[in-house]
């Protein structure tokens, strides 16, 4: 059975096809302006295949296929049927899910959890995604909305988040608050300029301003899955996504978080996600192909 995944993200979507386990297509294209003009880029990736699974970046309706609140990709995404627009081109049965939680379906099953049951997952892109797997099973939520590490609040006066919130995880270990940390004592059309592979870059390069803001990155997202851990009693965590190939950067302070709360929290193993960036798109195919 040929399954069609992809991933809308905030920048790019990502599409895989799937025979069994394994790949057998995959690419990355621009995200599209809207809703309406993404569903059709699904619908023409699918002559071939047999089902359809699309990962959001935010909470959807899986009953209905219904997006509920999709702030980071382009286009007014909130209420808008994917599900029964992508069938009603296709034809074929099509599962709309979190992207976060698509990503931790794959590393559950085929990627770095596999063989663990309780697990912790962070997904650093353009936003932080985040889901929880306890007994080998990725919890979801009334909304797909279980999870969502990337929304702990760990500065309440910090920057304000595209959710309303204030300092949010997002804000700080996502692309562009990393820019945004990169960029503070420097001028802002700078800080436009830069994405946060290329920050990531100065940092290993040496660049102190660099350095700092992945310290900062790491410290947000050891808040966070200190505290989901305190919350779940899970004592390991898979990170991935297009900024976790900074990870590295992130440790010091990631791990130094961690450490100041093992007394309560025990100790926590943080894993780099293997499957890439496709991880997304090869969950919702998965999720995907269990509807047909």
């Amino acid at each position: 059975m040929t399954a069609l995944g992809i991933d809308v993200g905030g920048t790019y979507t990502k599409w895989v096809t799937l025979e069994g386990d394994a790949v057998s297509g995959s690419g990355t294209v621009p995200t599209p302006p809207g809703p309406e003009e993404t569903v059709k880029l699904a619908a023409s990736l699918a002559p071939h295949a047999e089902s359809i699974g699309i990962g959001l970046p935010g909470h959807v309706d899986r009953d209905t296929g219904t997006a509920l609140f999709v702030p980071n990709p382009p286009g007014d995404w909130d209420g808008y049927p994917v599900g029964a627009q992508l069938r009603a081109l296709t034809g074929l049965p099509v599962r709309v899910v979190n992207d976060a939680r698509a990503f931790a379906r794959a590393e559950l099953e085929l990627g770095a959890a596999r063989g663990l049951a309780d697990v912790l997952f962070a997904v650093l892109g353009t936003g932080v995604g985040g889901a929880v797997a306890l007994a080998g099973a990725v919890l979801v939520g009334p909304r797909d909305n279980l999870g969502e590490i990337g929304h702990v609040t760990v500065s309440p006066w910090g920057p304000v988040c595209c959710c309303g919130n204030r300092g949010c995880v997002e804000t700080f270990a996502g692309g562009p608050g990393i820019v945004r940390a990169f960029g503070s004592s420097r001028m802002n059309a700078v800080a436009a300029q830069v994405t946060a592979a290329e920050v990531a870059e100065a940092a290993r390069a040496g660049d102190e301003r660099a350095a700092r803001a992945f310290d900062q990155a790491g410290w947000a997202l050891g808040v966070a899955l200190g505290d989901a851990a305190a919350f779940f009693g899970v004592g390991s965590a898979v990170v991935g996504g297009g900024v976790s190939g900074a990870l590295d950067l992130m440790r010091s302070t990631l791990h130094t978080e961690l450490a100041r709360r093992r007394p309560l929290i025990g100790e926590v193993t943080v894993l780099p996600a293997v499957l890439g960036p496709m991880a997304g798109a090869i969950g919702a195919a998965l999720y995907g192909r269990r509807s047909g």
